[in-house]
């Protein structure tokens, strides 16, 4: 049912300032982004102290940010602010941590405490980073599809569990687990309840791991190598012989479950929260290669036709990447404030909120993508280097597309259930605008090509004309959503002319097919979007607030010869062997 306009105005209004609490508010960690804890590590330090080094920051966040297991349960804004602090692009691993462990964790833990009064001391200890606090869900073999986990946890005749890993497939996969933390770990492990030989459905276990020198009785964790690019995080498969627990360690009733899969989706509730939330980490970043490419492209000059020096940033090759980045964070920025809205509103369809989600996520990793490749490409040989901290926010940011659902995989999922017309996500407000042409358009090719095929969604035919189109759907409902947003949040308008052309020109050929828009027109679209920004592209950068997170020495003077001062250097006397002259 359409909301009334009185109620429109009041949802803007929400938005507008949610947008102005969480964008423009001073952030808590501007002292923390100063101080020696943030500043580059030094490339001496030991895997393990760079570990250690990553925690300590995680905790340092949780400090600044002093989160409330209530901010956690109501995915309240200071919730949202401390997934899109600009610490991330100092050291996303401290962000993930947190993530873990507020979201995963303490989002899992938290409803049982309220009739658990045993549960609360283990809250409290992972809100203050005081340990180490993970959630198991996915194993080797068992991703995707972690419904068919194979870890069991089997009632013994005292009341306890054992929890088994019964095969090589059944480890639980990437969670850190590890004790090169140096704090206690506890974990939820999703083990499948198995009583007198029946299995009883899909339920989380509370589990100690580690006490921070050592494993746990009969549990065995093989630490995977550090991502490449990302800050190092002990990333483990973690393996369970036979471990006992405690009547205690069972998060909920030992009942059969009367629906697996509900009980399943109840199980994992807070992953839905991450692909959301987590996604949204992109925004900072987006906005620190914005502030350091730009900075580097003003300071590099090369001397032009009058043999006058003239900064690179005169390019339209060059500043256009940056005035197109510009405007996905804007956009985005919008689009989050209202996606979270719309997410944690308990009148919506869990099913539509996911979609919500997924969409947001959708767009979020794909402008990050196509933005973060084309800033780093216009640094030269300095985008090679992690210190300038855009390929590093592209590498540390990958694991995003998989974290809490599989982008391609949940877009194949939302794309199916739209199309067989399970429900609907939230109609567009405009159905004349471009982008909603566009994403009616799309639907309708997709429709078409169903209906050819029988309209059967669980077949080969299916999988070969449909999953492909999947993605590239979902793209355009978080596409038309995104500018739906930006016009409630009353972002620039240049922004979203400029925005808008960047769509059209990931789909130029159906914008010219069916759009009414020739590839000539399209380009004049895009000119003059960037044209408008322009002038004030200085401003935009300056607006983004990462100066002070900023640690590239290729965007200041001072920075550069800070750097050049750190390297090894290497002099002496040598003279050329006469043989070799």
């Amino acid at each position: 049912m359409p909301l009334l306009k009185s109620d429109q105005a009041v949802v803007k209004s929400e938005c507008r300032a949610l947008y102005d609490q969480i964008w423009h508010a001073t952030s808590p960690t501007l002292e923390l982004a100063q101080s020696a804890l943030m500043q580059p590590s030094p490339l001496s330090l030991t895997l393990e102290e760079r570990t250690r080094l990553t925690y300590r920051r995680a905790r340092a966040l949780a400090d600044a940010h002093k989160l409330t297991v209530k901010d956690v349960a109501y995915l309240t804004p200071s919730f949202w602010k401390l997934h899109t602090d600009m610490i991330g692009a100092m050291d996303g691993g401290a962000v993930t941590l947190i993530s873990i462990q507020y979201n995963l964790f303490v989002g899992t833990v938290a409803p049982f405490a309220a009739t658990r009064p045993d549960l609360a001391l283990i809250v409290q200890q992972a809100m203050k980073f005081d340990i180490s606090a993970q959630f198991m869900l996915t194993e080797v073999g068992h991703g995707l599809d972690a419904r068919n986990l194979e870890t069991t946890a089997t009632l013994l005749p005292d009341g306890g569990f054992e929890l088994h890993t019964p095969s090589k497939a059944a480890a639980k996969c990437m969670p850190p687990s590890t004790p090169r933390s140096g704090l206690p770990t506890i974990a939820v492990v999703i083990a499948r309840l198995m009583v007198a030989g029946e299995d009883r459905g899909i339920r989380p276990f509370l589990v100690p791991i580690s006490d921070g020198t050592q494993m746990c009785t009969g549990i065995t964790s093989k630490a995977l190598p550090p991502r490449t690019g990302a800050q190092p995080i002990d990333h483990a498969l973690t393996y369970f012989d036979r471990v006992q627990l405690p009547s205690s360690a069972l998060l909920g009733n030992i009942e059969k479950s009367r629906s697996e899969r509900d009980d399943f989706l109840a199980t994992i509730h807070r992953v839905s929260v991450g692909t959301l939330f987590l996604s949204s980490g992109c925004i900072p970043l987006l906005k620190i290669a914005v502030y350091n490419a730009s900075k580097f492209s003003f300071r590099r000059k090369i001397l032009g036709h009058d043999g006058q020096p003239m900064p690179v940033i005169d390019f339209r090759t060059q500043h256009l990447p940056i005035l197109h980045a510009i405007a996905r964070v804007h956009v985005l920025q919008a689009f989050l404030i209202q996606a979270a809205v719309g997410f944690r509103d308990p009148k919506v369809d869990p099913r539509v909120r996911h979609a919500i989600a997924t969409a947001f996520k959708a767009v979020a990793i794909h402008d990050f993508q196509s933005s973060i490749k084309a800033l780093n490409e216009g640094c030269g040989w300095h985008g090679y280097y992690e210190r300038n901290q855009i390929l590093q926010a592209e590498l540390e940011f990958r694991a995003v597309g998989t974290a809490e659902g599989d982008i391609r995989v949940l877009a194949i999922r939302l794309a199916s259930e739209l199309l067989i017309g399970r429900y609907q996500v939230p109609p567009p407000k405009d159905p004349e605008s471009l982008l909603a042409q566009h994403e009616a358009g799309l639907f309708a090719e997709a429709k078409e090509s169903l209906n050819l095929i029988g309209g059967i969604h669980r077949s080969e035919a299916f999988n070969r004309t449909i999953l492909p189109l999947a993605l590239p759907l979902i793209h355009a409902v978080g596409y038309r959503m995104a500018m739906e947003a930006a016009i409630e949040a009353d972002i620039d308008p240049r922004l979203r002319s400029l925005y808008q052309a960047g769509v059209i020109k990931e789909d130029s050929a159906w914008f010219s097919e069916q759009g009414g828009l020739s590839r000539k027109v399209q380009r004049h679209m895009e000119s003059q979007a960037a044209d408008a920004v322009l002038p004030e592209l200085e401003e935009f950068v300056e607006d983004t607030g990462a100066q002070l997170y900023c640690t590239a020495p290729m965007t200041s003077d001072t920075l550069w010869d800070n750097f050049v001062e750190e390297l090894e250097t290497f002099s002496g006397n040598a003279v050329w062997p006469k043989q070799a002259q």
